[in-house]
């Protein structure tokens, strides 16, 4: 049987799932993928004045991981939400596996008891109303821009666009097949004149 044979509103809604899909992971994607975009073009000079590398100092006041994919270990969906020294106006977010949790955790936890009196330096990347963290360095120790950028960040972001890419790519196939395409029609032969 001919792939072709099956129903247009089954392309249509594949591709629209596709699609959709394609949207929603993107979603998840854009903060991160934006602050890479970000100092990529200040780094050759396209956009300097709208790139700025933040520093912060404090002591991280609330620190939660959003339940829905918390603890999951799927790139982009793990992250920490974080605030220093009390400013609710001012979020963090750091996208983290469980390789780069385990190894902050060797000198800071955020749900540690001592968690609260440990000063630490963050830097970070505002994005929208929210700051993309790229390293965050205390007394204790280190999560160096090499080993969060490099080793997590920029590949999962290339596996994320091209993945969205792909979806996007295969939606608007389906959709366009569904639309272009149109079905053999099955030509019925008129009986002899002497069959009943």
């Amino acid at each position: 049987m001919s792939i072709f044979r099956v129903r247009k509103v089954t392309f249509i809604n594949f591709g629209l799932l596709l699609i959709f899909l394609a949207s929603w992971v993107s979603w998840y994607i854009y903060p991160l993928a934006r602050s890479i975009t970000k100092e990529f073009s200040f780094e050759y000079g396209f956009a300097a004045a709208e790139w700025e590398e933040h520093v912060f100092f404090g002591k991280v006041s609330f620190a939660a991981v959003p339940s829905l994919f918390g603890g999951s270990n799927i790139p982009f969906f793990d992250k920490v939400f974080f605030q220093l020294n009390g400013d609710s106006k001012c979020t963090f977010v750091l996208y983290a596996t469980d390789e780069i949790l385990d190894e902050l955790s060797e000198w800071y936890d955020f749900s540690a008891v001592n968690a609260s009196e440990i000063p630490m330096e963050v830097r970070a990347v505002k994005v929208g109303d929210k700051y993309v963290v790229k390293s965050m360095a205390s007394t204790e120790g280190e999560l160096s821009w090499e080993f969060l950028m490099d080793g997590y960040h920029f590949y999962w972001c290339f596996m994320g666009v091209s993945v969205v890419a792909i979806m996007l790519i295969l939606g608007i196939i389906l959709i366009f097949v569904a639309l272009v395409h149109k079905p053999r029609q099955l030509k019925f032969q008129d009986s002899p004149s002497g069959a009943e």
